[in-house]
C-alpha cells in the first residue's frame, strides 16, 4: 500500500514500475493511438495517404490531384464510372481533419516508442519482436526485467507447443475415431456374413441328414435279401444266376449305402464315393475352386436380402445359446433352420455351371458348295424349325439352305450338295426366323431392306415386304401371335407385318439410330425389344409406339443382339465386346457384365440362348459358352483348332490352318422338347462357312 501512494505521488516515476505493468502500459498507449487504421485513409488511385481529400457528387473520396487527372482523361468517376467535371468536386474538410490527426499520432508514436512504427497489434502482442529488439529500448531493460521477459517468453512456449501437439494430436484422435466407426461396421457386417453361412450349414446338415433317415440300413437289406435268397433256394425252378445278380444288387446296395454315410458332414470315416460318381464330383469340386471368388459375389448376391434382413434379436438368442453350456443331461431338441428361396437358387448355380465338362464335336458341315468360289462365305443366321427337326443356313452366298438334324449328326461330314431344300435368294441374307405355328413358314431380312416370307416345302414366296428404305438387319416371329412379324433395318425404322397383309401393320420410328436388332418377348403377343447403334437397348409396348417402356443404357457401341433368357431376362450383345444380362422388372436394370471371354469390335458374332445357358460368337474364330449366373465363361472352343476345348484357362491345342480375319458370325440353340429340360445342342457357323454341330457334355 505506501508503494502504490508513492507511485500516485510520483506518477513520473516510470523507473520504479514493475517491467510487466511498464510493457502492458506501453500496449495500451499503442492501442489507444493505433485506433484508425491507416489503410482506411488510402485513395483508390494512387493508393497511398489521401492528400488533399477531394469528395466527388457520387459520395467518393480521392487525393484532390488524383481526382483531377482522372476528369481530364475520362470525365468520369473512377469508383462508379459515373460522368463528372471539375465543377462536381468539392473539399473534404472532415476527411482531411482525421487524416492529419492520424498522421500526428503516429509521429507522436515513433517519438515515444522508437522502432514499434508500422507494427500491428492484432492480439495485444507484438508481431514484429524482431524489430522491437533491435531498437534501442532493449538495452534500458535492466537483469530483474530481462528474467521476466524470459519468464513470460517461457510460458508463451509452453503454451504455443502444447497447442501445436493438441492440434496435432486431434487430428489424428479423429482418423482413429473415423476408422473405429468404419471397422466396427465391417466387423457387424462380417458377423452378419458368418451368421448366415453358419444357418445355411445347418440348412444344407438338416438336408443330408434327412437323406441319410430316408436310406435304408445295411441291417435291412441283408435281411431283405436273405429273405429273397431263401426263396430263391426252396424254388427249383430258380437259377443259380438268379442268385448271382441278386448277391450283386446287394454287394452294390450296401456300398451305395456306405458311401453316403461316410459322405455325412462330422463323420469320422474318409468319405468314399462310388467310383462311378467320384470323378464328376472331383472335376465339379475343381470347377468350383477355380471360380471361387466368383462363386462368393454370386452367393452374397443371392443372399442380400436375407443377409441385410436378419432379425438381430434372434441372431444373438442364436450365437448365446451356442455358447451356453447345457446344465441339464436332457435338452428339447434344436430348432431345425428354415431354408430359403435364395439359398435354393445358389445351389441351382453352382449345380448348373458344374454341370457339364467339355463341348463336344457331333458333326461338322460347310455352307458354301466346293465348286463356287465366292470372295466371301460368311454364315449370317442359323435357325431350328419349331420341332428341332430341321434347321436353316443363310448368309452372303444368297442362299438359304434346309438341313436335317438328325441326318447331320449320323455322319461325320455332311456333303453341302445335298441339303434337303435350298432357296436362292436376290440379295445377301442378314437374318431369318422360322414361325413358330407353322411349320413351313420361315421369314429371311437382306441387305436390300426385302422382308421375305418363304413356304419352305415348295420353296415359294408368300410375302415380300420392301418398305424399308436401307439394309435390314434381323427379322422376328411373334411367338403368341404367330402372324405377327417385326424387323429392323438401317433405316432407323423397326416395322410391323402380318403374313395376311401386303404392307406393314405399324412403323416404329427411332430416329435416332439405325436399328440392328429386334426380339420379341417369347410370352407376349406386344412386347419388343431391340438393340441399335445409339448403344442402348429398347424395351416397347406395341399398343403405345410413342414412347419405350425402358431405354437399358450401360453399352459404349452399337448393340448387335438382344435375345430373351426369360420373361424377364434379356441378354444383349454389342461391338464393344459386353455381353450384359438386364432384369427388366428391377433397378439397376443391369444384372451382370459377362467378362473374359468373346472379342466383338467390328461384326456380328452372333448370339443365342436357351434360359441359362448363353452362347455367343469371337472374332478370334471361336465359341464363348457362359452360364447366366457367373460373369466367366464356361467355355470356349476354337473353329481352327482340333478338339481344342478352353476351360478356366486350360488350353490344349492341336492347331490346323486358320486366319486372323475369320470370325464366328453365327449362332444357335437347339430347341428343347420338354420345358423341364434344357438342350444341350448348339450350332455355330463362322466366316468362312464352317458350320459345327456341337454338344454340352
Amino acid at each position: 500500500m505506501p508503494r502504490r501512494q508513492s507511485l500516485e505521488r510520483n506518477p513520473s516515476n516510470s523507473s520504479d514500475l514493475n517491467p510487466r505493468k511498464k510493457m502492458n502500459k506501453e500496449k495500451d498507449i499503442k492501442k489507444a493511438t493505433t485506433t484508425t487504421n491507416l489503410s482506411q485513409f488510402l485513395c483508390p488511385i494512387c493508393f497511398s495517404t489521401i492528400c488533399e481529400a477531394t469528395i466527388t457528387r457520387c459520395g467518393h473520396t480521392f487525393c484532390n490531384k488524383c481526382i483531377q487527372k482522372s476528369i481530364d482523361i475520362n470525365k468520369s468517376c473512377p469508383k462508379c464510372n459515373s460522368t463528372l467535371t471539375t465543377d462536381q468536386i468539392f473539399p473534404n474538410f472532415l476527411l482531411n481533419e482525421l487524416i492529419s490527426k492520424h498522421l500526428m499520432e503516429q509521429q507522436e508514436m515513433e517519438r515515444m516508442f522508437p522502432g514499434t512504427q508500422g507494427i500491428e497489434d492484432e492480439d495485444g502482442t507484438l508481431d514484429n519482436l524482431k524489430s522491437f529488439l533491435t531498437t534501442e529500448s532493449i538495452e534500458k531493460l535492466s537483469l530483474p526485467d530481462i528474467n521476466i521477459v524470459l519468464d513470460i517468453f517461457t510460458q508463451r512456449k509452453i503454451l504455443l507447443e502444447a497447442e501445436s501437439i493438441t492440434a496435432q494430436n486431434k487430428l489424428l484422435h479423429e482418423f482413429l475415431q473415423h476408422l473405429m466407426k468404419q471397422t466396427e461396421q465391417q466387423q457387424r457386417e462380417l458377423e452378419k456374413k458368418i451368421r448366415l453361412i453358419k444357418n445355411d450349414i445347418k440348412v444344407v446338415e438338416n438336408i443330408l441328414k434327412n437323406v441319410q433317415s430316408s436310406c435304408p440300413k445295411i441291417e435291412d437289406v441283408e435281411k431283405q435279401f436273405e429273405k429273397s435268397t431263401a426263396s430263391s433256394a426252396s424254388d427249383p425252378s430258380g437259377s443259380s444266376s438268379a442268385g448271382q445278380e441278386l448277391d450283386a444288387i446287394k454287394n452294390e446296395m450296401k456300398q451305395l449305402i456306405t458311401d453316403i454315410d461316410s459322405s455325412m458332414p462330422n463323420n469320422d470315416q474318409q468319405t468314399a464315393l462310388p467310383l462311378s460318381q467320384s470323378s464328376t464330383y472331383k472335376i465339379r469340386k475343381q470347377r468350383m475352386f477355380q471360380h471361387f471368388d466368383d462363386f462368393v459375389k454370386c452367393y452374397f448376391t443371392n443372399r442380400a436380402e436375407d443377409l441385410h434382413f436378419q432379425n438381430e434379436e434372434e441372431l444373438m438368442i442364436t450365437e448365446t445359446n451356442e455358447q451356453a453350456v447345457p446344465a441339464q443331461p436332457i435338452t428339447p431338441a434344436p430348432e431345425v433352420p428354415k431354408t430359403s428361396k435364395t439359398l435354393d437358387v445358389f445351389r441351382d448355380n453352382l449345380v448348373k455351371f458344374s454341370k457339364y465338362n467339355q463341348l463336344r464335336t457331333l458333326s461338322t458341315l460347310n455352307y458354301s458348295n466346293e465348286n463356287t468360289m465366292l470372295p466371301s462365305t460368311i454364315v449370317s443366321s442359323i435357325e431350328f424349325d419349331k420341332d428341332s427337326e430341321f434347321f436353316a443356313i443363310a448368309g452372303v452366298t444368297k442362299r438359304i439352305k434346309i438341313f436335317d438334324y438328325y441326318a447331320s449328326i449320323r455322319d461325320a461330314v455332311v456333303d453341302i450338295k445335298h441339303p434337303i431344300n435350298e432357296m436362292i435368294c436376290t440379295s445377301k441374307i442378314s437374318s431369318i426366323c422360322w414361325n413358330s405355328y407353322f411349320k413351313e413358314i420361315l421369314a429371311a431380312s437382306d441387305y436390300e431392306g426385302l422382308v421375305t416370307v418363304y413356304d419352305v416345302e415348295t420353296r415359294a414366296r408368300k410375302r415380300i415386304f420392301q418398305e424399308h428404305d436401307k439394309r435390314c438387319w434381323s427379322v422376328d416371329f411373334n411367338e403368341i401371335d404367330t402372324k405377327l412379324l417385326a424387323s429392323g433395318s438401317d433405316d432407323a425404322r423397326v416395322k410391323l407385318w402380318s403374313i395376311d397383309c401386303e404392307n406393314s401393320v405399324a412403323t416404329l420410328e427411332v430416329k435416332t439410330a439405325n436399328v440392328c436388332c429386334v426380339k420379341f418377348n417369347p410370352k407376349s403377343s406386344c412386347h419388343l425389344a431391340f438393340g441399335s447403334a445409339d448403344h442402348c437397348v429398347h424395351y416397347y409396348d406395341l399398343r403405345n409406339l410413342k414412347e419405350p417402356l425402358l431405354i437399358l443404357k450401360g453399352h459404349k457401341k452399337a448393340v448387335s443382339y438382344v435375345k430373351f433368357l426369360n420373361t424377364n431376362e434379356i441378354i444383349s450383345a454389342g461391338t464393344d465386346g459386353q455381353l450384359k444380362l438386364w432384369d427388366i422388372n428391377k433397378q439397376p436394370y443391369c444384372v451382370r457384365s459377362f467378362v473374359g471371354g468373346h472379342i466383338n469390335e467390328k461384326n456380328f458374332v452372333g448370339l443365342a440362348t436357351n434360359g441359362d445357358y448363353i452362347a455367343c460368337g469371337s472374332e478370334d474364330n471361336s465359341l464363348c459358352i457362359y452360364y447366366k449366373g457367373l460373369s466367366k465363361q464356361l467355355f470356349n472352343l476354337r473353329f481352327d483348332l482340333q478338339q481344342q476345348q478352353r476351360y478356366s484357362g486350360y488350353d490344349i491345342d492341336t492347331k490346323v490352318g486358320s486366319s486372323d480375319n475369320e470370325f464366328v458370325s453365327a449362332v444357335c440353340w437347339k430347341k428343347s422338347h420338354s420345358p423341364a429340360q434344357q438342350s444341350n445342342v448348339i450350332i455355330a457357323g463362322n466366316s468362312k462357312g464352317i458350320i459345327k454341330i456341337l454338344e454340352l457334355v
